[in-house]
């Protein structure tokens, strides 16, 4: 049987076995932080003991080597004198059994092998940089799987750009991403299949007390299809509309309840021609290739406007949209992981708000405008008294 080194977590110690008896005597004498699995032992099956001689500095320097083409240059990038820079490649060129470079009168030039050299020294480097991430994670308590909810409206901002801050803060972490209503969404939370949710906190009634911490307030408008004539149409009211075409949310959503009050002020029931959809993508496409009006919140308008999708119809709508914030159950604590990107959420709403030029309106008397929850927002299940 040929002779096989496994690296073991000793400095820079590596020892050899004759055979699997061998090794497992050792093993019981030593235990080991870790173990090798059956994929990394079957490559190892090759290496002969050279390579534990193997140091980053080498591998570094054969890289830097082969990107400058001079050993003055390499050495003093890697903080080390040239006689120290020399003395490493020929104890790789030794250890590998080939010649790396060939000294000219302007430099280095990298030999076939030390062009092949260079290209795994950079896949082994770039590995170890990766593990130690991944260990940096583990140690943080960063690593894992995030489950959020989100309604549409929070969707292009502030929950794109916190996602976006995540996966450069903690690419460890996977992140799954459910859209909906608050109305479909809190459900989830409640049953455990959400970590937290970016919605409304309107009309929620569950088993579990939530935590609502608000984060930006918007408001509804009236839009169509950017190609429909009544975008040129000035100070139009409700009554002037209300017999066209209408897409609003579904029967039941929170976002009908607002928009109902507002034809109910100007003396009008709910549009009878209407279709309602959930999907916000939906709605935009339908006004723009229809000539429905819809009801949306400003910062849906002002995403899908970017694209020409759709315009804004100057008509006065006295429908308020209800804020929405960060919920999360009161009694459980977040994973580090979940906590991270709550935190990226609220920090990207600040931003958010910031840019519009106002603060997010606390909804009670006191508590902090940031990620912490609320005092005083704690919902619950209602009492017999509170109907």
């Amino acid at each position: 049987m040929s002779e096989r080194q496994d690296f073991l977590e000793d400095g820079e110690h590596a020892y050899t076995f004759r055979d699997e008896p061998a090794k497992r005597e050792f093993a019981a004498a030593r235990p080991l932080k870790t173990s090798l699995d059956a994929t990394l032992a079957e490559c190892l099956d090759g290496v002969t003991p050279r390579y534990g001689r193997f140091k980053m500095r080498q591998l570094a320097l054969v890289l830097k080597l082969v990107g400058t083409g001079n050993l003055h240059d390499a050495a003093s990038a890697l903080n080390m004198s040239q006689p120290a820079a020399t003395k490493l490649i020929q104890e790789i060129e030794e250890a590998l059994g080939a010649v790396l470079f060939i000294r000219e009168p302007r430099g280095m030039k990298p030999t076939p092998s030390g062009i092949m050299a260079a290209r795994h020294a950079g896949f082994i480097l770039a590995e170890l940089s990766k593990m130690q991430q991944d260990i940096d994670g583990l140690q943080n308590g960063i690593i894992g799987y995030v489950r959020v909810g989100a309604i549409i409206s929070a969707v292009p901002a502030p929950v794109t750009q916190a996602l976006a801050r995540m996966a450069e803060a903690y690419p460890t972490v996977e992140v799954s991403l459910s859209v909906g209503t608050s109305d479909v969404l809190l459900p989830e939370l409640n049953a455990g299949r959400l970590d937290f949710v970016v919605g409304s906190i309107a009309g929620a009634v569950g088993a579990e007390p939530l935590t609502y911490s608000p984060l930006v307030e918007d408001v509804a408008v009236v839009v169509a299809g950017s190609t429909n004539p009544i975008l040129r149409e000035r100070n139009l009211t409700l009554k002037d509309v209300f017999s066209r075409r209408w897409i609003l949310p579904p029967t039941g959503a929170p976002e009908l309840r607002s928009i109902e009050a507002a034809f109910n002020a100007a003396g009008l029931p709910l549009p009878s021609n209407s279709t309602g959809m959930a999907s916000m993508i939906a709605t935009a496409t339908a006004v723009g290739a229809t000539d429905a009006l819809a009801i949306v919140p400003q910062s849906m308008y002002h995403y899908f406007a970017k694209f020409q999708v759709m315009g804004q119809v100057d008509v006065k709508l006295q429908a308020p949209v209800e804020p929405y914030g960060l919920i999360n159950l009161s009694n459980r604590q977040l994973t580090p992981a979940a906590r991270a990107l709550y935190d990226f959420v609220s920090a990207a709403g600040q931003d958010l708000e910031r840019l519009r030029g106002a603060a997010p309106t606390e909804r009670h008397a006191s508590g902090p405008k940031s990620s912490e929850p609320v005092p005083g927002s704690v919902l619950g299940p209602r009492s017999p008294a509170e109907g």
